[in-house]
């Protein structure tokens, strides 16, 4: 599986439970610019990915208020620590819910809430 297809379904399992959490204020953050440009773009077909990409889209669009955004990976922290943590996880199981912050991210959850966790980044053009 690719990364973008891993992203995807990443983003599609986490829609479809937020949906059945009663969300209705979402902001996605995704630190694939590409993901970003095919979910933000209807017009832009992709065949291998299309079913999927559709799901996504359409998954979307049922949050009444809702946003999708690129980030760099250096501010994405938190999903880094829980991406590396579930693939050490059994895969016996398709999705682990997490209703409480697991030790590994709670500092980062922190530094996140009073704005010191963001890294400045040097671009050089």
């Amino acid at each position: 599986m690719s990364s973008t297809v891993a992203e995807l379904w990443a983003l599609k399992d986490g829609l479809i439970v937020a949906k059945q959490l009663g969300i209705n204020n979402i902001c996605i953050e995704i630190d694939a610019d590409f993901i970003v440009h095919l979910i933000s773009n209807p017009s832009v077909a992709n065949l291998m990915l299309e079913p999927l990409l559709s799901d996504c889209r359409n998954l979307i669009k049922t949050f009444p208020n809702h946003i999708v955004t690129h980030v760099f990976r250096e501010a994405n922290g938190c999903a880094d620590c829980l991406a590396h943590m579930g693939a050490d996880l059994n895969h016996d199981f398709d999705v682990h819910l997490l209703y409480n912050p697991p030790d590994v991210v709670v500092d980062l959850l922190a530094r996140e809430k009073v704005g010191t966790a963001f890294c400045n980044r040097l671009i050089i053009s």
